[in-house]
């Protein structure tokens, strides 16, 4: 009895082990297999569209793709360069998209990251059952892993949202159908489509560089490629991945996207991880579901391997095609496991259960759907009254941001907006709280102001003289404010996914996800107000006087910031592009102090607060 047997669930004798009696008409299990395939996507699209929505974040996206459309190249504002889009990917295919169909891009974003949902499912079930098929012949299969995907609503507000969680998922699944291909197929094809398709991953999202590396392994055992073979193998997997990372370090100046720097991703806190794990798990009671899978495939190992007094099996009695199987089985098993522990690790996210939806999916994948046997019939059972319960009945126990920071996003912004499905910036723009007065503040005069909200109300100042933006305006929420202000205004992020300087302050403390940097307001003044501007009352003029002087000293004083500013400012030339890709290293790990004075120090090694070294205070209101 081999390793391989408990994996395929086969005897000596190539009989199932606990396989029925009576073998079905074929005809019949083809029929039920499709049908296993298809009614697991529809209801994920069914429900996808009927939680259909565009997240604040899926709206920052839209801003990109229209300043792309415009001729403005991709940037979030004209005149400075940052990624603000996490999924390079996503936005280039919504870039498409929209200029194809001439359709609103965040009811693209919408449609599109639903019917990307829905065909994963399709392509990785389809996968699945595949995996299953022996000497041509297919089992009946029934669903077992997918149940304990589709009965969470998480995953149906997150089949839509703007954001590319569509995109991971049918990512995913086209690399697990392509590797259950490369199986039993060994064409060239086959295995450079593959590698092709898995080196894609940090393009559709930095962190599955993991999935990335482990589907490469897979192609590497399967393949056993000659030396000149592997490299033409991780040439295709790594061609435009590296092009477009030499592209993003002369352009952009960094190495990350820019919300993968203000989020500090390298970070670790394990703490924040597992509450993030305990208000995805908690609400679903996820333990019985959990515990169902473990019970499943614990007790098929210990009947394959110890039934009937068998030894266990000897690793150098697995011959080339048992390990084979076994990296079929183990890769997304080990994926899946790996994703969900960087996810852990970096302290999870702001957003209810969606950072850790790919890593789930991608661990499932091999047991989506199993053979209908003796020791599978009743573990399905329970799966199918839990998902009963869990969908009709389990929800969040919080409305709007819970204890740990943590938001039920979708319900949290339908019950702000008052809206059913807000799938387009409109419904932002009109009816999010007190955005309304900021909209119509912004739009009121567009000759040369910065709008800022501060506390109950809103200031309007002038801009600096020589800015070329008409209007400048500043809002917590990235996505709405973006869609508000014109393409050629500056939308100023404060929480640094789309402003660089603000990405570069340090972060000194943990708190909410995501939100942990948040610039002083001293730093916005400093760079975008008209220096001769009346400061509203609680801005401390001292502190935006020692925030330009940080801005502006120069190479002679350590002027970093300087530096910085000129990264993303600097007509881009081949000059520009070659000292931006040179210092991309050094700049992505570039920190400064959120204090102007400490930073001013820190960068310009001059002490602002002595006599004589800043100009004399303006008066405030």
């Amino acid at each position: 009895m081999s390793l391989v047997s408990v994996l395929s669930g086969r005897t000596r004798a190539g009989r199932p082990a606990d396989s029925s009696a009576a073998d079905p008409d074929p005809r019949t299990v083809v029929r039920w297999n499709r049908a296993m395939v298809l009614l697991p996507a529809a209801i994920v699209l069914m429900l996808g569209w009927h939680r259909r929505w565009i997240s604040d974040d899926g709206l920052i996206f839209t801003r990109t793709v229209r300043q792309v459309l415009a001729g403005h190249g991709p940037v979030f504002n004209v005149g400075e360069r940052a990624e603000s889009s996490t999924s390079t990917l996503w936005q280039w295919i919504l870039v498409a998209g929209s200029w194809i169909t001439q359709m609103d891009v965040g009811r693209l974003a919408v449609y599109l990251g639903l019917l990307c949902t829905a065909a994963g499912y399709a392509i990785a079930l389809t996968a699945t059952r595949r995996l299953y098929a022996r000497d041509g012949a297919m089992p009946l299969l029934v669903p077992f892993g997918v149940l304990a995907l589709i009965a969470l609503p998480p995953v149906w507000d997150f089949a839509t949202s703007g954001l590319e969680t569509g995109l991971t998922t049918l990512w995913t699944a086209g690399c697990w159908w392509l590797l259950i291909r490369l199986r039993n197929d060994r064409r060239a094809r086959v295995s450079y489509g593959l590698a092709f398709l898995a080196g894609l991953g940090p393009m559709v999202r930095p962190d599955l560089a993991i999935a990335t590396l482990g589907f490469l392994i897979a192609v590497a055992v399967l393949v056993r490629p000659r030396p000149l073979r592997g490299l033409a193998l991780l040439g295709t997997a790594i061609a435009l991945p590296l092009a477009y990372e030499v592209f993003r370090a002369g352009y952009y100046g960094v190495l990350l996207p820019l919300p993968a720097v203000t989020k500090e991703a390298s970070a670790t806190d394990w703490r924040r991880g597992w509450g993030y794990v305990r208000d995805f798990a908690g609400p679903y009671h996820l333990w019985l579901p959990i515990a169902v899978l473990l019970w499943f495939v614990l007790m098929r190992i210990a009947l394959r391997m110890f039934g009937e007094g068998r030894a266990f099996p000897r690793l150098r009695d697995i011959d080339r095609e048992g390990w084979n199987r076994i990296t079929v089985y183990a890769v997304p098993v080990l994926c899946g496991v790996a994703m969900l522990v960087y996810v852990i690790r970096v302290g999870g996210d702001f957003m209810h259960a969606r950072m850790l939806l790919p890593g789930l999916f991608t661990l499932l994948l091999p047991i989506l759907l199993l053979p209908a046997r003796r020791l599978a019939l009743p573990a399905v059972a329970v799966l199918i009254g839990w998902g009963l319960v869990c969908a009709i009945t389990m929800r969040v126990p919080y409305e709007g941001i819970g204890p740990r920071g943590i938001a039920d996003e979708r319900a949290f912004y339908v019950d702000a907006l008052d809206v059913r499905n807000p799938v387009t910036a409109r419904s932002y723009i009109a009816n999010y709280p007190r955005f309304p007065d900021a909209a119509r503040a912004a739009k009121a005069d567009f000759d040369h102001v910065i709008v800022y909200p501060w506390y109950d109300g809103f200031y309007i100042t002038n801009l600096r003289p020589g800015a070329s933006a008409p209007v400048a305006t500043v809002w917590p929420n990235l996505g709405m404010n973006g869609a508000n202000t014109p393409l050629d205004g500056d939308s100023v992020d404060i929480l640094g996914l789309a402003y660089p300087l603000a990405a570069h302050v340090a972060l000194t403390e943990r708190g909410r996800p995501g939100h942990e940097k948040q610039i002083n307001l001293e730093w916005v003044f400093a760079q975008y107000a008209d220096p001769d501007a009346v400061l509203p009352p609680g801005i401390d003029p001292i502190r935006v006087k020692a925030a330009r002087y940080a801005l502006t000293c120069g190479s002679e004083n350590r002027g970093k910031l300087k530096e910085l500013q000129d990264s993303v400012k600097e007509p881009m030339s081949w000059s520009r592009f070659t000292k931006n890709l040179t210092g991309s290293l050094t700049r992505t790990s570039f920190r400064f102090p959120n204090d102007p004075v400490v930073a001013a120090k820190e960068i310009c090694g001059v002490d602002v607060l002595a006599p004589g070294v800043l100009p004399p205070d303006k008066p405030t209101r």
